[in-house]
This record gives C-alpha cells, structure tokens and sequence, in this order.
C-alpha cells in the first residue's frame, strides 16, 4: 500500500511529516486510498517534506527523494519542496494541504502551529507595510511610469 512506501521512505531519510498541497492534493489523496485515481494533465502534484533534522546535502537528498516520491505517486508528476527552504508563508500554504505522514503526531501538531504563529505576525507586518506604501503612492511620495516593451 503506498502509505506504507511513504512511511518506509520517512523512516529511511528522518522525515518527520510529508504534506500534499496545491491544486492536485485532493487527488492525491484518492490516490492514496485507491490508485486509480487519475491526475490532471495540465498540473503537478505538490508534496512537501519536513525534516527532523535538514540534510547536510540537499542537493542529494532531493535528487533521491524526488526519485522515490515520484515512484510512489506514478502516474502523477510531482513538485518537491523542503519546508526548510521556503520562506513562513508558503509554509502556511502547505500545512493549509494534507497531511499524509507525520512521524509524531504531537510533534506535527506543534511544528504546524508555529508556522501558523509566525504566518500570522509576517501577514499583521505585511498588512502595515502594505497601507504604508499605498499611503505614500497616494500622497505622491512614489511616482510610477510605466512604458511598454515594444
């Protein structure tokens, strides 16, 4: 059953929770469950990995994850991404997904929770930076010139 090649696969490489997101994430998890499930031909598959601890060569690390990950969800074709490597908001946008493996459930659980924390003080921040650019646009502080590519 695949969700025992994603936990073999965990298990192997110290992966402490794996995430399907995006577009494709509800057919992938039918997949999971019954695999004939067909993927759109038009859009990849987003899984996401969190280490217990980041790999000192990631280059390697994704090279060989891709390969497995991409053996496990056939037919579909994947995007991997390492949590560690993205910036708090997609982080957000990738726990927002599925869930699929976590090592520890409690562990997932708090680590899932401190990016909502810092997600949402970067998007309070965000906030403030953004009414501050449009209020100094409005007063003429920024003036804009656009000139098409011809």
């Amino acid at each position: 059953m695949k969700n025992d090649e994603i936990r073999s696969v965990a298990e192997r490489y110290r992966l402490g929770a794996v995430y399907l997101f995006g577009s494709q994430s509800e057919k992938g998890q039918e997949f999971l469950k019954r695999e004939d499930t067909k993927p759109d031909a038009f859009s990849d598959l987003d899984v996401a990995i969190a280490f217990e601890t980041p790999p000192v060569d990631t280059i390697g690390a994704y090279g060989i994850l891709f390969k497995e990950m991409s053996e496990i969800f056939d037919p579909f074709s994947i995007d991997l991404i390492f949590m560690h490597e993205v910036n708090p908001l997609l982080r957000y946008e990738i726990i927002k997904g599925v869930r699929i493996f976590a090592k520890d459930e409690f562990s997932a659980d708090e680590f899932e929770e401190r990016i909502m924390k810092i997600a949402e003080d970067l998007s309070f921040k965000k906030k403030i930076f953004d009414n501050d650019v449009m209020e100094a646009i409005e007063n003429g502080y920024f003036e804009f010139e656009y000139s098409p590519n011809l």
